[in-house]
C-alpha cells in the first residue's frame, strides 16, 4: 500500500554546484552515502523541505541511469518517489493496471540494505519514472 509521497530525484551534471543552489534555495544539503544506492556508481546529496526529500544525483561512470538520462535529456526530474508498506506487494498490487517494473524482485538499498526499493518504467507510466520505496524500519 501507497503511504506517502516521498521525494523527488533530480538529475544533475555537477554535484558540486546543484548542492551550492539547491542549498542556498531550500537549507543545507546532506551528502548521500554511495552505498545507500541501490545501484553502483551514483552520488548524491539531499534537501528535506518537511518530510519531502529533494535528491540530487550524479555520475561520473557512464552507462548508469543517471549518466543515460543526462545524455538524452539533459538535467531535470529523474524520477517521483513514494513510499510503501511492503514492494513486493505493492507490485503485485499494480501490476494488473499495466506498470512495468525494471526488476522482477525488490531491491535492496542502504547502507545495510535493509530496504527495498523497486522502479516502475517510465514507458508504462507515461514518461514518469516512479520509485516504489520501503524504507528499513
Amino acid at each position: 500500500m501507497i503511504k506517502k509521497f516521498f521525494g523527488l530525484n533530480i538529475a544533475v551534471k555537477d554535484l558540486d554546484e546543484a548542492v551550492k543552489r539547491y542549498s542556498a534555495v531550500f537549507g543545507k544539503a546532506t551528502l548521500i552515502d554511495p552505498k545507500e544506492f541501490a545501484f553502483p556508481g551514483l552520488k548524491g546529496a539531499t534537501v528535506k523541505v518537511g518530510e519531502i526529500s529533494i535528491n540530487l544525483i550524479a555520475s561520473d561512470q557512464p552507462g548508469t541511469s543517471i549518466a543515460r538520462f543526462l545524455e538524452t535529456k539533459g538535467e531535470g526530474v529523474f524520477l517521483v518517489s513514494v513510499q510503501v508498506d511492503d514492494v513486493a506487494g505493492t507490485m503485485k498490487q499494480v501490476e494488473p493496471a499495466g506498470v512495468q517494473f525494471v526488476s522482477k524482485e525488490p531491491m535492496p538499498f542502504g547502507i545495510d540494505k535493509q530496504g527495498r526499493v523497486n522502479f516502475a518504467h517510465p514507458r508504462s507510466m507515461f514518461g514518469v519514472q516512479w520509485e516504489f520505496i520501503q524504507p528499513k524500519e
